[in-house]
């Protein structure tokens, strides 16, 4: 098992002409990118950056973000990605409880930290352009002496910070790992069926995320792969690329697949490079999923994973039946088991919490003992997920813990409800919430975005769940908006309920121009 740093090297020696990051038209070899890692774990070290001290990279999903998170890795130091969506008052809740010992801006970034007072760490570097307070990071940089020699790491000791939304309290750090985060990518690595120094991925989630930091560049890195990074969202420019640079590995969200298969044009595009895809958090409409395999040739795998276990702890199998509605099997180490309220393991069938053992999982939550006690329980194991196991070991989920909807005395899983949704033709995007309800305590509510062409009504939908489900489960209310809000490629669930609760659904639907 190696230290992440060791990783980096060990590529230097294997694949040092490999490009390892496609951005536009700029290609950066291993070889380039060593050298900029070390340059910039340079300038860090002469501001006194060491082994165990914290660096909050608040970056946009460009190079320096790899850079930065990987130069930490040469002093040992322990980089925090903070997520590039955050405004001033957002990043200052988390830097005030983040105890940073330095932190890397760009100038985009640096101007919300510039806003007023803050609880800035005493070193600031800031990417593109020099600004007040702050070293100008290019610079420094480029005058820099490369620095050669990796500080001592242990396994067991933090190689990186996550840090949670915080939208329920205060955000917590969830700390992975060398040991965690390498077993992931090996496990990962494998089921993807990644062959060193062979496989091309693309990314096009952010890099301060879990999902677009270690599910694609670092997990890259350990494969010796090529990544092509796209900053944000594009559907035609994500087509282009995978045709463009033979991609063969693709992980989205299933928002992303809806779009790629409304932007697909046979004439432009060709996606038969694509041999591995995943998707995971919530239901891909079954049509789109068809689509997308005739276009590609590729199956289309579900994941389960989390921060908290450093990747993707469950799987779909990618060859052999499919059951429809899992996410598979636990992949390498990865455990799972079923818990009931007494803490007892549940036959197979029985939904209960979902717990998670194995190589992959995090530390915990860096200096709070009570969180980490209540997230992963006695033994250790992931938990807060309801979920069942069938006869074979495959994994359902019914529903994340916290977004269950008590209608009055039932419980409803949206997941459930949305998968029956996205069997309608007219249903493109789909999210269903619990809302406040004086009689029922909440009742689920389904907000959509209609296929193109769709006359669909709100009665069509409703009966359309009431023939597959329960009436308790139906949707007691369907809103139609134009877009869909998302963050960080994810449906932003906590902003519908608030629209819904204060009647201003208008601001997800177009205006008359």
């Amino acid at each position: 098992m190696e230290t992440l740093d060791a990783m980096l090297r060990r590529n230097l020696e294997t694949v040092p002409d490999r490009t390892f990051l496609i951005t536009g038209d700029q290609h950066l070899t291993y070889a380039g990118f060593a050298d900029q890692v070390a340059r910039m774990a340079a300038v860090l070290a002469a501001q006194g950056i060491g082994r165990g001290d914290r660096v909050g990279l608040y970056l946009p999903s460009t190079p320096v973000m790899a850079v930065a998170f990987w130069a930490c890795q040469r002093l040992g130091a322990v980089p925090a990605p903070l997520s590039a969506m955050l405004r001033h008052a957002e990043i200052g809740r988390i830097l005030d409880g983040a105890d940073l010992a330095a932190l890397i801006a760009d100038t985009q970034t640096w101007a919300y930290l510039s806003q007023g007072a803050m609880s800035l760490p005493p070193c600031c570097l800031v990417a593109g352009g020099a600004a007040p307070g702050a070293i100008d990071l290019d610079t420094a940089c480029a005058d820099a002496e490369p620095l050669l020699t990796p500080a001592p790491v242990r396994l067991a000791d933090t190689a990186a910070l996550f840090f949670s939304s915080g939208t329920t309290g205060t955000p917590k750090a969830i700390a992975q790992s060398h040991f965690a985060l390498c077993s992931s990518w090996r496990d990962m690595m494998v089921v993807h069926g990644a062959r060193h120094g062979e496989a091309v991925y693309l990314c096009a989630v952010p890099l301060f995320t879990n999902f677009g930091l270690n599910v694609h560049l670092n997990l890259c890195l350990y494969a010796g792969g090529t990544l092509v990074l796209h900053e944000r969202w594009d559907t035609e420019a994500v087509l282009h690329s995978m045709s463009r640079h033979q991609v063969t590995h693709f992980g989205g969200t299933p928002t992303m697949y809806v779009y790629i298969v409304g932007g697909y044009d046979t004439a432009r595009h060709d996606l038969r490079s694509l041999k591995f895809c995943t998707t995971g958090g919530a239901p891909v409409p079954q049509p789109v999923i068809e689509s997308f395999e005739r276009m590609s040739g590729a199956r289309v795998s579900q994941v389960y994973g989390a921060t908290e276990v450093c990747g993707q702890a469950v799987m779909e199998p990618h060859f052999g039946p499919r059951k429809p509605g899992t996410t598979g099997l636990p992949v390498g180490s990865s455990r799972v088991v079923i818990l009931g309220e007494d803490g007892q393991p549940l036959p197979a069938g029985e939904v209960g919490e979902v717990v998670i053992g194995g190589d992959c999982l995090s530390s915990g939550y860096a200096g709070n003992p009570q969180a980490t006690a209540e997230t992963f329980g006695p033994q250790g194991w992931l938990s807060g997920d309801l979920g069942l196991l069938d006869e074979d070991g495959f994994l359902f989920i019914m529903d994340r813990k916290k977004d269950v909807i008590f209608a009055g005395g039932h419980n409803v899983y949206p997941l459930e409800v949305e998968s029956t949704l996205y069997r309608h033709p007219a249903v493109a995007v789909c999210a269903v919430v619990g809302v406040p309800d004086a009689v029922k305590g909440e009742m689920p509510v389904a907000v959509v975005v209609r296929a193109p062409g769709s006359t669909a009504t709100a009665e069509d939908l409703r009966l359309w769940c009431r023939e597959s489900l329960a009436a308790y489960k139906a949707p007691r209310r369907v809103e139609f908006i134009d877009e869909m809000p998302v963050e960080a490629a994810k449906i932003r669930k906590r902003a519908l309920v608030e629209a819904l609760r204060d009647g201003t659904m208008d601001q997800f639907r177009a205006r008359p121009s």
